[in-house]
């Protein structure tokens, strides 16, 4: 093996332990469904160790991966619809009722995670475009930048996309 390939190698896996974790992340909160978000994260790192494996060069892993992820979470959306909340609370064996152990305020920590619930409803519901900014924004911590950059569209079309799309759960949590 050449010092390019041990090189890249090395880049590709430790770009895997930095970005997986986040990667499973964004392809949850786009999809609402924990196995398909697991294979499509592995279909992803797959993807790109055979990219790199054809000598193709990455100079920066982590705008390629979410990349292609995106592209295979569209490619998801064109073979099936996403998974309701309720489909996947009933696949995890949650429900309703579940809270997690309660430290000091039960009443707050029922509320917050009745809140928590109605958010991931609420972006779940949202129609695909302004999920996948509202999700890279405020889950992944992109910049609408970056954003711009892995959707290959212009910064201002992805920041009004942000903007519509929080207005969108506003009007959905009916907050003012």
């Amino acid at each position: 093996m050449s010092k390019a390939e041990i090189s890249t190698e090395k880049r590709f896996i430790e770009a895997f332990e930095v970005y997986s974790d986040a990667l499973f992340r964004h392809s949850f909160f786009r999809i609402s469904d924990r196995e398909k978000a697991l294979d499509l994260v592995s279909e992803t790192f797959m993807k790109t160790w055979d990219y790199v494996v054809k000598g193709k060069e990455v100079d920066d892993f982590r705008p390629f991966l979410y990349r292609v992820l995106n592209n295979l979470i569209i490619d998801e959306y064109r073979k099936k619809k996403a998974v309701s909340l309720d489909e996947f609370l009933e696949k995890e064996g949650a429900s309703e009722g579940d809270v997690p152990a309660l430290h000091f305020n039960p009443k707050e920590e029922i509320e917050l995670h009745l809140d928590a619930k109605e958010a991931i409803k609420a972006i779940t519901s949202l129609p695909e475009k302004y999920r996948q900014v509202i999700t890279m924004r405020f889950v992944d911590g992109f910049s609408p930048k970056e954003i711009s950059e892995l959707v290959e569209e212009s910064e201002n079309a992805v920041s009004v996309r942000i903007h519509r799309g929080l207005a969108r759960l506003r009007e959905t949590l009916h907050y003012d």
